[in-house]
């Protein structure tokens, strides 16, 4: 039996790949998972929806009481909010509902890796705008000029996976007014260091807003995740979204309402998960610098390091580090091809574990004579 067509040539992503290759010694620097681990308020809201929520379906567009918490005063929450099963579901409804065979989707290089390939599974071309070493700075003109009569979606991403650069106020309008339909993917929105990053919501009627709690709340497993669109463009990705998921699950969604219940100790736990990510930042800036000679300024935003390593073959270099050094980086070139001579660093992982990878790595470059 063949798989369908639209699967040619389409594999676990490298991130996944690489992952695999974890054994109980390996130093793991590589998924972007937070290691925030959960206080005894966050678990007593968990017990909580274990034991009071409701074991049924939502509505396809998620709880009521969801959606008009996550509204607020810019969305109407019964046509323009949809609960998802996290944020990847999420990007994959947005694909199914609007782009077909031959369209383009603009996505950024380096560039996180789900974009191009739901572009490819629509039958439709990914096409790459780039973003440019070593400050990763995105510039509005570099979408502008790529744009064709062809363009379905721009996708932006800040702050950015792999980078964890932040895209300006300035350059962010400019491409919402530019006349495709915009995703904005704001999963890390609320992971920042200097000052909180601008959003795309209410930039223009055809911004489309990813966001969740996988990241932010460290509740990845949970899958709990939104979109926020004006209503003539959720409607068919609530339609689509129906047929992939359902709904999101109940539990997840009870325990969202709850945390976002509760301002102030929501305001608190964001504060102490970004006081954790800048310590864990500056060790592996650190740990960078002294074991890869290499002086980053530091990420505005998400918990990567892009750190430059003196290959071209970073694929060949991060499967080496994984069996042989016991550490798990993602290589640059999962992310496009302006990603490769870099490895992407995960800091969420405890300080002495950022210092003993990067260690392995450096050991091992070392002994390669680089």
């Amino acid at each position: 039996m063949k798989p369908a067509q639209r699967l040619q040539g389409i594999e676990l992503s490298l991130i996944r790949q690489i992952n695999a290759l974890a054994t109980p010694l390996s130093t793991n620097l590589g998924i972007g998972e937070p290691n925030v681990e959960p206080d005894e308020t966050l678990r007593d809201f968990a017990r909580r929806a274990a034991a009071t929520a409701s074991w049924h379906y939502t509505p396809n567009a998620g709880s009521p009481a969801l959606r008009k918490l996550l509204a607020g005063s810019t969305w109407d929450p019964k046509s323009e909010i949809c609960v998802t099963a996290g944020t990847q579901e999420g990007l994959f409804a947005i694909f199914q509902a609007f782009v077909d065979p031959g369209d383009e989707v603009l996505v950024p290089n380096p560039g996180f890796v789900s974009y191009a390939t739901l572009a490819r599974l629509c039958g439709a071309a990914p096409v790459t705008y780039d973003i440019e070493p070593p400050e990763w700075r995105l510039e509005a003109n570099a979408i502008l000029s790529k744009i064709t009569t062809r363009t379905k979606l721009i996708v932006v991403n800040s702050p950015s996976n792999p980078l964890g650069a932040i895209v300006d106020a300035g350059a962010l309008q400019a491409i919402a007014a530019a006349g495709p339909l915009v995703v904005a993917d704001e999963i890390y929105r609320e992971i920042w260091y200097d000052a909180p990053p601008p959003s795309m919501r209410g930039m223009s009627e055809n911004v489309i807003v990813v966001d969740g709690m996988s990241k932010s709340h460290s509740m990845t497993g949970l899958r709990l995740g939104w979109i926020m669109a004006r209503a003539e463009l959720m409607k068919p990705i609530v339609t689509a979204h129906q047929y992939v998921a359902t709904c999101a699950s109940a539990f997840s969604q009870s325990l969202a309402e709850m945390i976002l219940s509760d301002a102030a100790w929501n305001a608190g736990w964001l504060e102490r998960v970004r006081a954790q990510f800048r310590t864990q930042r500056e060790a592996a800036l650190y740990a960078i610098e002294r074991e890869l000679e290499a002086k980053l300024a530091p990420p505005a935003g998400a918990f990567y390091a892009f750190a430059p390593v003196p290959t071209c073959d970073t694929l060949y270099l991060c499967r080496a580090l994984a069996t042989d050094a016991a550490v798990l980086v993602i290589p640059g070139i999962a992310f496009g091809s302006l990603g490769e001579g870099f490895v992407r660093i995960s800091f969420a992982a405890t300080v002495e574990e950022i210092g003993t990878g990067i260690e392995r790595m450096g050991r091992y470059l070392r002994a390669l004579g680089q």
